[in-house]
């Protein structure tokens, strides 16, 4: 058990990489963002005693509180010597003892309970001594067991990364595919048709949601409702399933197709560019969303144009919202923007084809949450 180096680290190649805190991401070890250290030390230290060996287990002890105790397997990942800093803890095991064992162990809620526990807060950064850690009890199965459990929990997270990677992928897609057919650069086959040009105003009406609150919201609430803060947390550009409930009244009920635009943020003007249409009607909406309801659904597709506001329309209505603490993007601004939009039919296509994209990451992050469920319960039930 050993910490590492303190120094000032640099940017250049200048002798050793210094593996830090940030390094430390789920299994194993992130290469991003590596820093340098000098293989002679400029203060006496012999860096050979520093020299990280394969399958040690790196811990934060000293770091901000969400990030005390997450660790990581090295594994030679830069196939050079390779340092830690000071703020990780190296751990290296006896024969008898398998790393990746210990590392699931160190995932279980009795081993976060335990950090929690003997973690000294400070203004900076938290801390935990290694006199206190020692102390941790673990009851260790042979070292066969051991490595049977590790192996198949190293499954499961193969599992979660390859499903990640997938998801990354059609994200990426997605978005190339925004890019390209929001600018003109690519249509589908046999739509030939020049674009129209409208301002917002020419194809929707505008009305506003009222009241409603996070303090509304209830479990077994009898009608169906949607908050403000709901589009930026809980959805897309569709909205086919609402998620809260309320027993509030409220005065502006939705019709199917309206698409629901935030009205207010605190965080930066460019998070209030995101459009979603609701598929329901008589969903109770909330103060502080803009409803835009269709005037002619043969010129507009509302789901077309919920993608199309949302990835599309950034830049020119990003710069229409005003204010400093409080952010605010009004109806009064922003329906003179002008927008070209190809035929009624070209748009279905491309709307289609984006609900499909979205239908399919949906799956995948479906069995990514199921996946990281079913580690929790293994977890649980292997390290009782």
């Amino acid at each position: 058990m050993q910490s590492g180096l303190s120094r000032q680290l640099s940017v250049e190649d200048i002798g050793v990489p210094v593996l830090r805190s940030n390094n430390i991401v789920k299994v194993h070890i992130d290469l991003n963002d590596i820093k340098y250290w000098y293989l002679n030390d400029t203060k006496g230290a012999t860096t050979e005693n520093y020299f990280l060996k394969k399958e040690d287990l790196l811990v934060n002890f000293i770091n901000s509180i969400h990030k005390m105790g997450k660790c990581a397997v090295y594994n030679d990942e830069l196939e050079r010597p390779t340092i830690f800093t000071t703020n990780l803890m190296r751990l290296n095991f006896k024969n008898d003892i398998d790393t990746y064992f210990i590392y699931y162990f160190f995932n279980t809620t009795y081993y976060k309970n335990y950090i929690d526990m003997i973690t000294k807060p400070a203004v900076n950064q938290a801390s935990f001594t290694t006199v206190d850690f020692k102390k941790m009890d673990l009851k260790m199965p042979n070292i066969e067991e051991q490595k049977k459990i590790s192996l198949f929990l190293k499954r499961v997270d193969n599992k979660i990364e390859l499903l990640e990677h997938k998801y990354q992928k059609y994200q990426d897609f997605k978005k190339y595919l925004m890019q390209q057919i929001f600018t003109q650069k690519l249509r589908f086959a046999n739509f030939n048709e020049e674009y129209n040009e409208y301002s917002i105003s020419d194809l929707f009406t505008s009305k506003k949601g009222s009241g409603l609150s996070k303090d509304a919201i209830e479990d077994d609430g009898a009608n169906k409702c949607v908050l403000y803060g709901e589009l930026y947390t809980t959805y897309s550009e569709i909205i086919d399933q609402v998620q809260s409930k309320t027993n509030s009244e409220c005065n502006s009920l939705s019709k199917k197709g309206d698409i629901l635009i935030p009205a207010s943020t605190t965080t930066k003007g460019i998070d209030l560019v995101t459009a979603s249409v609701i598929l329901e009607d008589n969903i109770y909406l909330g103060g502080d969303i803009t409803i835009l309801r269709n005037k002619d659904e043969s010129i507009v597709n509302n789901s077309y144009f919920a993608y199309y506001f949302t990835n599309g329309l950034i830049k020119d209505v990003s710069r229409l919202t005003q204010g400093s603490t409080i952010i605010h993007l009004y109806w009064k601004d922003f329906k003179k923007v002008n927008v070209k939009l190809p035929s009624i039919n070209e748009q279905e296509k491309i709307a289609n084809m984006f609900v499909d994209i979205d239908r399919k990451l949906n799956e995948i992050n479906y069995a990514i949450e199921t996946t990281h469920k079913f580690k929790r319960g293994l977890l649980q039930q292997m390290f009782v």
